[in-house]
């Protein structure tokens, strides 16, 4: 039975009539009397007697208003249980780096974890090509990139947050005494970086190709933080987010070089298939980590 119908039917009772139903529907006197006619005729009954000019409910029009408002009134009940659940739970599948899982799953977490005890997450840590593949498959519900800005109108991109990146030194690095450095100058220098697979490691060798230089770094190593405190207590030099340096450059440990002609997007994105199903935890998920990107 057709909702739209049966709402039709209630409206045509509560406002005594075809056409001020009509009205406030939105429809014309003849869809109104077109629908009735459908109820009539599912139901094997009269709804209305019609006489004059007027209308009044027949005995079984008044069973079935009773009825009507019933249903109505459980198929609302039951649209907001979908919309707004009391209780989500739910397990989600994650694919991110390292960096970014150091960002997103400290106090954030912990604050999501707080609104929604019983959601359960898996982090594997991989690279975007990877990311995107297990995505494509249904391996992961959710990708967390950390790349040049990434479209496709295969994914949907659920948010975004450009991120500032710099090469760094420790305080006392003799670099920082030249005031007009370029990517050559500093080629030379002991570098620690991340997996070359990494992205900002990528576009770090891309934006060096094109000028047909190349930096061969003395380590390579995932943990961003251990470079930090490698950097800050060195001569050696690295490429990093500022949102992973930011402490150590706050507390006055390590210091951006002022490179010149140098220059890259970073962004962090959560990214989803576009036929992916959004369960209510997923949801949740969403729209906690939109604001938290956001900021």
């Amino acid at each position: 039975m057709d909702t739209n119908v049966l709402k039709t039917f209630v409206a045509v009772c509560e406002y005594s009539g075809f056409s001020s139903a009509a009205e406030k529907l939105g429809y014309t006197q003849s869809t109104v009397s077109s629908q009735i006619k459908q109820l009539e005729k599912e139901l094997n009954t009269i709804l209305f007697d019609r006489f004059y000019h007027k209308i009044s409910l027949t005995a079984d029009g008044i069973i079935v208003l009773q009825h009507a408002r019933n249903i109505l009134e459980s198929h609302e009940k039951m649209l907001e249980a979908l919309r707004t659940p009391e209780h989500i739970e739910g397990n989600i599948r994650l694919a991110m780096s390292s960096s970014v899982c150091n960002r997103y799953f400290k106090n954030d977490f912990l604050e999501f974890r707080k609104r929604f005890p019983d959601i359960r997450l898996v982090v594997v840590e991989s690279g975007t090509e990877q990311m995107f593949d297990m995505l494509r498959k249904n391996e992961v519900d959710l990708i967390f990139t950390l790349d040049s800005h990434i479209y496709d109108s295969e994914f949907v991109i659920c948010a975004e947050h450009k991120e500032e990146v710099h090469f760094i030194s420790a305080i006392n690095h003799p670099l920082l005494q030249s005031n007009n450095l370029s990517l050559k100058d500093i080629c030379c220098e002991d570098f620690v970086l991340t997996e070359s697979n990494m992205s900002y490691r990528k576009l770090l060798n891309n934006a060096l190709s094109a000028q047909s230089l190349e930096i061969q770094p003395i380590l390579e190593i995932g943990n961003p933080l251990q470079i930090c405190s490698l950097i800050k207590d060195s001569k050696m030099v690295s490429f990093l987010p500022d949102f992973i340096t930011d402490e150590y450059f706050k507390s006055g440990e390590i210091s951006h070089l002022p490179i010149e002609d140098f220059e890259v997007s970073v962004w962090t994105q959560l990214l989803i298939h576009k036929n992916k199903w959004r369960s209510p935890a997923l949801n949740a998920f969403i729209d906690f980590y939109d604001d938290v990107i956001g900021k």
